[in-house]
């Protein structure tokens, strides 16, 4: 003998259905809702993060930015290296502050522009290929070049301004 359900027709069971079904609908509907949210959300934060590190940037403002970014290889390569106690070569420094080790007749010393700081070369290439300042004086290596002319859209590049020690 069947379960008596009491008073329960088979209207109520399609009633019930229909019920679980929207619910399932309205569920669904709210999940799409809230991705759209969350992705919009994220457009617009990425918009104002872009908007602003480029915009009304003040001189401060750039100078950390640009600390923050490294050198490339090829702008590496421009920095001049000296051979610590061959003759004519003078370099004012006697240890790496890096690593604080003590230079050496015959080793390889990178000495920064402007500052005239020199270190070891291997330890200023892993420090500058994740900086653009002297790890001494906090010095900025990177400047950005003159403003393009009237008319010219494009973006400019940031270079390494290397001067010879004077």
């Amino acid at each position: 003998m069947p379960p008596s359900y009491g008073n329960n027709t088979r209207d109520t069971f399609i009633s019930d259905a229909n019920f679980d079904t929207n619910m399932v609908i309205i569920l669904a509907a709210l999940l799409c809702a809230l991705i759209c949210a969350l992705g919009l959300n994220s457009i617009a934060r990425c918009a104002l993060r872009c908007g602003r590190r480029f915009g009304d940037e003040t001189a401060e403002q750039e100078a950390a930015r640009l600390a923050g970014t490294g050198l490339k290889r090829r702008q590496l390569s421009r920095i001049p290296v000296a051979v610590y106690g061959a003759s004519g070569e003078t370099v004012p420094a006697t240890e790496c502050p890096i690593c604080l080790g003590e230079f050496e007749k015959g080793d390889r010393v990178r000495m920064l522009p402007k500052c005239n700081h020199g270190f070891h070369v291997h330890c200023i290439d892993t420090w500058l290929l994740s900086h653009s300042s002297c790890p001494n004086c906090r010095h900025s290596l990177l400047e950005k070049p003159a403003a393009p002319e009237s008319g010219s859209r494009r973006r400019s590049d940031v270079v390494v301004v290397v001067e010879p020690p004077s």
